[in-house]
Order: C-alpha cells, then structure tokens, then sequence
C-alpha cells in the first residue's frame, strides 16, 4: 500500500498511526515520491490533503486513490473518473445548521453568505431546511467590497450565520472582519470548521481524526476483498466543538457538547430526516 502525505510531519505520521491501529501492523504503508507516482501499480495510494491527490492524479490516471482529509466540493470534480475515493472532511451544512439550532431553539432563519460561483452549490440546504421548520437565505458576495454591507444584510436577517467551506468568503484575511461584525450585532456563527471556533466561531461540527481513520480503513479492507473502492463519504460519527468564551460574552446558554451532538442525530434520524446530509 501506497502513501503520499500532506507535507506536514506531525499530521501525516498521526494518520498513518490511525491506519495501522486499525489495519493491524503487518500493513506497511510505502511513501510515494514524485518520481516514482507514474509507475504506481494495482496497490491502493492513500493520499493526505487535496494537493497529494492532485498530485497523483495529475501524473498516474491509472492509480487507485483513497483521498483523506479532502472535502466534498473538492473530490466531486474527480470521483466519476477512474478508481477514486475518499473519506470527506467537511460537514454537511444541513449538520451545520441543525448544530446551530441546537444551540438556539428558537432560531428559524439562517442566514449564508455565498459568491454567484458558490451559491448553486449550498442552495440545496435552503430545501432541506424547510422539513425542520427553518428558512435559509442566501447573500451574495461579487467582491471583496461587498463582503462587510452583504454580511451586515445577513446578520440582519438570519437568528444565525451559516458560515460554509468557500474560501473565497472565509479565509485567513477576512474571517477577523467576519467574526467581528457577529460579535457587535449580537449575532453567532455556526462553522466553517474547528479552526473558525477556535477564531471566535460559537461552535462547528467536526468528523474526529478517528471516526475518519475507521471509514478509511473500512474502504481499504473493501478494495482489498474486491479490488475497487466504495463510493466516497461522510464518516457516520461527528463531535461537535464549542468557544465558551464566546457563549459567555454574548450571554448565550449553550448545551453540553454531547447534547448539541445527540440533538442534532435525534432531528436527522426523526421526521425532518428523512433529507440525506449528502
């Protein structure tokens, strides 16, 4: 079994750890160099991190590839092409939003910021939404200028800002201004990730490394029983984290973590879910 890594040490090592334990420590996991990706034979390559994907794939069409740590945006552009698969790293924002509502039981109306590129592929959720008494809409965002007045429109609007995974709103340069501009309107966000909570988000469901690690071995063991991958997914277990911190400056009672998580599994297995989170 092949192994191209993210390029961070500590993080690649943790998931080959992960692997293992769940494998059993006569699987040996060879690392894959640039030279040596174009002869990459029938071996399943484990691929951290959506630029090891795009490098196998770039320069081995052939190879069979189990992307980690990838989103599902991402590996949708690849998944009909070859033998490729993979464990998603993000959370389904319909999870998301049932996470915010949780927290905020009276909450009806979210609120997402989303550029005409982007828009198409959350409005899904806006549907999904309805079968739990909730209503979403949609801010557009055509430039950087635009940010800060849509954002203010959308705090507006919603009980909740829905952040999602579009980099082209939520990045390094513009989430201080966007967690800000919450802050002073007395408005939380929900999401993007465990990062953005940590950043000064109020909470975001997460796949644990763990829960991952066991769909990315499941996988394997399936490609090695019948020489081809099952089709990329979800992990089925997600934790969810929370800044109290926040919570407290804005006077908001927030659940155990445990009971956001079980809420949320409780309203997707009820009557509203009937919608997939995929």
């Amino acid at each position: 079994m092949h192994f191209i890594g993210s390029g961070n040490p500590a993080l690649d090592q943790h998931v080959q750890e992960l692997l293992r334990a769940r494998l059993g420590e006569s699987v040996v996991l060879h690392p894959v160099t640039d030279s040596s990706i174009s002869s990459l034979n029938n071996a399943p390559v484990i691929a951290v991190g959506p630029s090891a994907f795009t490098r196998v794939w770039q320069d081995n069409r052939n190879a069979a590839i189990l992307a980690l740590l990838v989103e599902k945006d991402f590996l949708d552009d690849f998944k009909s092409f070859g033998q490729v698969s993979g464990v998603y790293f993000d959370v389904p924002l319909l999870r998301q939003a049932l996470t915010g509502k949780a927290i905020l039981p009276h909450a009806n109306t979210v609120s997402l910021l989303a550029t005409p590129e982007s828009v198409a592929l959350y409005e899904p959720v806006a549907d999904q939404l309805m079968d739990y008494g909730m209503k979403a809409r949609f801010f557009i965002v055509s430039s950087e200028e635009e940010l800060i007045p849509a954002l203010v429109r959308a705090l507006s609007y919603g009980d909740f800002l829905l952040a999602t995974p579009d980099e082209d709103i939520y990045n390094p340069r513009t989430i201080k201004h966007i967690l800000l501009t919450a802050y002073r309107r007395n408005r939380i966000v929900i999401g993007p990730s465990q990062a953005y909570v940590r950043a000064g988000a109020l909470a975001s469901s997460y796949a644990p490394f763990p829960t991952m690690a066991d769909l990315g071995a499941q996988f394997l063991q399936t490609f090695f029983e019948t020489g081809a991958f099952p089709a990329p997914a979800y992990p089925e277990t997600f934790a969810v984290e929370v800044n109290n911190q926040v919570a407290r400056s804005l006077n908001i009672p927030v659940p155990e973590n445990e009971y956001i998580r079980q809420s949320v599994n409780d309203a997707l297995n009820g009557e509203g879910g009937r919608q997939s989170e995929q």
